[in-house]
């Protein structure tokens, strides 16, 4: 090719510088290229001039120029947390802070973070490339404030509703000062003076036997109300059998009185019809019952005085 022919053609010198040329080329053009991992953002710098674009990148490899790369930052979630088991690497012993009444309290923490992508320039052009020390600062300062507003008992009793106040105001004040979310936040422990936390279990322990000592009268009060119930149902049964059995005896009465009336009227009627035929008075008609009240009556329980 002609490319070949014009390297023959020159002097070995200017061969040399030509290849020189092409190879300092090819390198700072390809040079010129950088890329993000999918576990990466960034944002263009220009070491030249020493200025950042705004606009952030995802993953990918991108034409730059020569004198840019990328200030990288991690897309995933971060973790931050303070134990009092720490290690290095880790980011400090667990947060010593005082409760609403005043005790010494020691919080064991952990929170994830993830940094948010449209403000990762605001995020550089405010804290730097060195964030996460600020983030720890901030984390020290939120959950050491957090822990002023109530007092032990709270803590003791309410850990849950703790943590999760916790969780807020820490995600609110890194969303506002941080540039970034906190999506996860755990409370492993919180240490209060021994003499408190034994108090406290002291309490529980006579809380539980108040509590059993309630449910047992609340039982009794159950088992009397049964038997007061059972009680009432017996009178009641007692006295529906009463009005029942008065009730018969009142029949019984009405009708033998009813019966009784009915025969003594028919008995009047006949004493009339043998008074009319017989023509007797008073004393002969009085007489004449005398004598058949003594024929009716059973002769083994007569006596007659004559």
């Amino acid at each position: 090719s002609w490319v070949l022919v014009f390297l023959v053609t020159m002097q070995p010198w200017l061969v040399s510088v030509v290849v020189v040329a092409i190879v300092t080329m090819t390198s700072l053009f390809l040079g010129s290229f950088d890329s993000l991992e999918y576990q990466e953002f960034g944002l263009n710098c220009n070491y030249l001039s020493e200025s950042v674009e705004k606009e952030p990148y995802s993953a990918g490899r991108y034409y730059l120029g020569i004198t840019n790369s990328f200030i990288k930052f991690p897309r995933t979630v971060k973790s931050i947390s303070f134990l009092e088991d720490w290690t290095e690497g880790r980011q400090g012993p667990a947060l010593q802070s005082r409760t609403k009444d005043g005790l010494t309290v020691h919080l064991e923490v952990s929170f994830q973070y993830q940094l948010m992508f449209d403000q990762l320039y605001t995020l550089w052009s405010t804290l730097g490339e060195d964030y996460e020390k600020t983030f720890v600062r901030m984390a020290i300062e939120q959950l050491s404030t957090a822990t002023t507003h109530h007092n032990a008992h709270f803590f003791f009793r309410n850990r849950t509703f703790v943590s999760k106040e916790m969780h807020r105001k820490l995600d609110e004040h890194f969303k506002q000062h941080a540039f970034a979310e906190v999506p996860f936040f755990q409370l492993r422990t919180v240490h209060l003076p021994d003499a408190f936390e034994d108090a406290i279990r002291e309490t529980q322990v006579q809380e539980q036997h108040i509590q059993i000592a309630r449910l047992e009268q609340e039982t009794k009060k159950v088992t009397f109300a049964t038997e007061v119930l059972k009680a009432q149902q017996a009178v009641q049964k007692l006295q529906n059998e009463a009005e029942g059995e008065a009730q018969a005896i009142a029949k019984k009465n009405d009708a033998f009185c009813e019966q009784y009336k009915l025969t003594q009227q028919l008995q009047v009627h006949g004493l009339q019809s043998v008074v009319s035929k017989t023509f007797w008075n008073g004393f002969e008609l009085l007489n004449y019952l005398s004598i058949r009240a003594v024929r009716d009556h059973p002769s083994a329980k007569t006596m007659i005085s004559i």
